[in-house]
């Protein structure tokens, strides 16, 4: 008998976050792992194989989406016609996902130690391929700790039935119980807003001063070159200037983006979760969503590339030195914790279905 027969048990808002998280979070980042892998692949001598780790983490990653594919439409249409073929593909599946999770996570710990013996030294090791692989190393663990430590919590419930009956399960149906839209919508807001408008803020008055000096640094280049005729001057002058305008660019679209988040998400919430819709509706808002998660996951790639990726310069008004670039570098990493967070919640929402749901 088929074990992937259909998802139609499945309840619309688990079903929703399965697929948002197959096809749409690890997709992309196992992309921005290969992209980042090949661009700098001869970029970290202190350890040449660090750029091969995020190579092979995001080729494997692109692998999820298809084995979803697989098992989610193509097996449950073979059950019917073909039973043979379908639980031959039970059995490669029971074989293939344990041996699959144990080579990512022994994949992790070697990464992790690569990691660990890296010359932080930038001219022994890039500094985008470094910071980067920490980001990544860290969230990987954090997204494989989340739902271990809530097993562990289900499992002390168990073993410990009247604790977990007086506090865990209380605590828990409470959450539930308080879990309504207006609360969720004002947590996002109260979030969202202020990120997004200290972003925008920030962004637009450091773009007018940078533009400024990237125009009078380029005065500068030409009147050097014109004296000296030297190549190598204009060209890394070229690179300053323009990385002192990516900066305020990256944080004025990305403020815009984090400002939109509450209505995008009460669209989410409103009109992709219930099954209740207008088929019509509720395709349409579902392609907006996609849109918006696909780019704001886009943007903070590029935001990684340019932020850790940019040239240290002495200026404080722009470039790698300012109060601008300190900035941008903390609010990518408050949005890369917060995205944290919500894997790891629509982690525990996919668990609380298939362990516990069941015992209410």
């Amino acid at each position: 008998m088929c074990i992937f027969t259909s998802d139609k048990d499945i309840p619309g808002h688990v079903r929703l976050t399965t697929r948002t998280l197959q096809y749409l979070i690890i997709p992309l980042l196992s992309a921005a792992l290969l992209v980042v892998g090949i661009l700098h692949v001869h970029d970290c001598s202190s350890q040449p194989l660090l750029p091969i780790w995020h190579i092979v983490a995001g080729s494997t990653g692109l692998v999820v989406p298809l084995l979803y594919l697989l098992f989610d439409d193509l097996n449950p249409a073979l059950a019917k016609r073909c039973p043979a073929l379908s639980e031959a593909l039970d059995n490669v599946v029971v074989f293939v996902l344990p041996v699959y999770i144990i080579f990512e996570i022994a994949w992790l710990v070697t990464g992790t130690v690569w990691l660990i013996g890296v010359d932080p030294n930038p001219e022994e090791c890039d500094k985008t391929i470094h910071v980067f692989s920490m980001v990544v190393v860290i969230n990987f663990w954090i997204h494989i700790l989340t739902p271990l430590l809530f097993m562990l919590c289900l499992c002390c419930t168990k073993i410990f039935p009247f604790l977990g009956h007086c506090t865990y399960w209380n605590v828990m149906k409470g959450a539930i119980d308080m879990w309504t839209r207006p609360v969720r919508i004002t947590i996002v807001s109260i979030v969202a807003v202020p990120l997004g408008l200290s972003m925008i803020s920030v962004g637009g008055h450091s773009l007018q001063d940078c533009e400024s000096l990237v125009n009078h640094t380029d005065t500068e280049a030409m009147v050097s070159v014109a004296h000296l005729q030297k190549e190598i001057h204009t060209e890394n002058t070229g690179i300053l200037s323009l990385e002192m305008v990516h900066i305020p660019i990256w944080l004025l679209v990305a403020g815009i983006l984090v400002l939109v988040v509450p209505a995008v998400y009460y669209i989410y919430d409103a009109f992709c979760k219930p099954e209740d819709v207008n088929p019509g509706c509720k395709k349409c808002s579902q392609a907006l969503v996609i849109v918006f998660l696909l780019a704001g996951l886009a943007w903070a790639v590029v935001g990684f590339l340019w932020i850790f990726g940019a040239h240290h310069t002495e200026n404080t008004s722009c470039g790698s030195n300012s109060g601008t670039y300190w900035f941008a570098f903390s609010c990518l990493i408050i949005l890369n914790c917060l995205m944290d967070i919500w894997i790891c919640f629509k982690i525990c929402v996919i668990l609380y279905w298939a362990l516990i749901s069941g015992d209410d």
